[in-house]
């Protein structure tokens, strides 16, 4: 083969590489706790039932708006968790709880909503005891709340 057709075969190769391996990118997974919720209203009375909650891996896009304690949206159904591994009282709950998820409050029906973690320090350990919270939020005021516990049962880093 001469060495110009030689040139031309490997610039084809390295163009066709990507897309003959599919061009495959892996993207990271982040961890949260998957709830599944209904919420209605009857009359003026909220309706909350979680379904189901369980640690999971979403993909960056899934991730939730995450809310400090001080600044959640004060109407609306809100999303948090408690690690309660090794709690001894309740007022070590304040120190340990993840920042809060949003869902506006016009929505009705089955959700699905994910909390997520501030950092990687905060993931919890295989093994780790949950307290998943949602709350039903008018102007302030607490209209409805339901609750669920998890063990975070995934190993994440």
């Amino acid at each position: 083969m001469k060495p110009n057709k030689v040139i031309v075969v490997l610039i084809i190769a390295l163009i066709a590489s990507p897309l003959i391996s599919g061009c495959v990118t892996h993207e990271k997974k982040l961890p949260a706790i998957e709830v599944c919720f209904e919420h209605y209203v009857a009359g003026n009375k909220h309706i909350l039932k979680i379904d189901y909650a369980k640690a999971t891996l979403i993909s960056k896009k899934e991730a939730p708006t995450l809310y400090p304690w001080y600044n959640t949206p004060m109407t609306g159904i809100i999303l948090f968790a408690y690690d309660m591994t090794g709690v001894k009282n309740m007022k070590e709950l304040g120190m340990r709880v993840t920042p809060s998820t949003f869902v506006p409050l016009s929505k009705q029906g089955k959700i699905i909503a994910y909390i997520g973690f501030k950092s990687p320090k905060d993931v919890p350990k295989k093994g780790d005891k949950m307290l998943v919270v949602v709350q039903v939020l008018e102007n302030g005021r607490e209209m409805a709340e339901a609750h669920t516990n998890v063990v975070w049962d995934i190993n994440w880093s």
